[in-house]
């Protein structure tokens, strides 16, 4: 299948900025909180909306790793890897997620881990292996998920990020300000996982209840973006219904997957 849609190049950059990819976390990240208290998210501005989204998550250092430790650093290379994964996914790219997910997947000997990090990181590698291995796009998006619910059960006990509890940059008319938002309510979902936060996936799955599909988006990506925008409309009114951590990864498994087939026919996957 090769599709050449004919967009402009605004269109192209606001989907490049679509459902986001968090910044590169601080040297000390705070133990996990549900602050309001949080800065407002740089995706408020049309300028930013080209670029991926930023959030003030963090990746985790838990409490039993000091700033500047190995463990420490173990977690900051391991949110790389994990931001890798999910930009490939978001990009419709699965197999640009191989690389990063064999670089987590034997990123360390579990065995050698403090007790309470072991289970948490047998399931990322577990899920990371499923990345490695998938055969379509489906499949690499519910491996990635499964990945943010495993970090997200390590930050749950030994500590981690803080999640971006502001508001959301408003819908308006235009295809940048309406994917802006899209981005950062998909930011907030990710963080309802990874983080884990409750209150940041409340808030990405109010923001969902705007459509972030301008026809023109949709129109230059043919039968393929009309169907992926269907698709996820269906999933996105189920979100604030989720409750569960179980359910939150499946919902958000794939609310990614028509991310990139979306992307992917809009010119997003190019």
């Amino acid at each position: 299948m090769r599709i050449k849609p004919n967009i402009s190049t605004l269109v192209i950059a606001a989907c490049l900025g679509a459902c986001g990819g968090a910044a590169p976390p601080p040297a000390s990240p705070a133990p996990a909180t549900e602050s309001t208290a949080a800065t407002p998210s740089p995706e408020s501005t049309a300028a930013t909306a080209a670029a991926p989204a930023t959030s003030e998550s963090a990746a985790a250092s838990p409490k039993a790793a000091p700033a500047g430790s190995p463990m420490a650093q173990l977690m900051r290379e391991h949110f790389k890897e994990v931001e890798a994964i999910r930009r490939a996914i978001i990009a419709g790219k699965p197999h640009d997620a191989v690389q990063p997910a064999v670089a987590l997947s034997g990123s360390v000997d579990v065995a050698k881990l403090p007790a309470g990090w072991r289970p948490p990181m047998e399931r990322m590698h577990t899920a990371s292996i499923r990345v490695q291995n998938s055969s379509d796009l489906a499949e690499a998006a519910a491996g990635t998920a499964d990945i943010g619910a495993a970090c997200g059960s390590c930050h749950e006990t030994q500590g981690g990020p803080k999640p971006n509890l502001g508001a959301p940059p408003p819908a308006g008319d235009s295809v940048v300000s309406r994917m802006a938002r899209h981005s950062w309510a998909m930011e907030r979902l990710w963080e309802g996982i990874y983080v884990p936060s409750s209150a940041a996936w409340k808030l990405g799955a109010k923001a969902l209840e705007v459509d972030p599909f301008p026809p023109e988006v949709l129109d230059s990506g043919g039968v393929y973006a009309r169907s992926a925008a269907k698709d996820f409309k269906a999933l996105a009114v189920q979100t604030p219904l989720k409750e569960s951590s179980k359910e939150r990864v499946a919902l958000y498994a794939g609310l990614l997957g028509t991310c990139g087939t979306c992307h992917l026919a809009t010119g997003r996957g190019k």
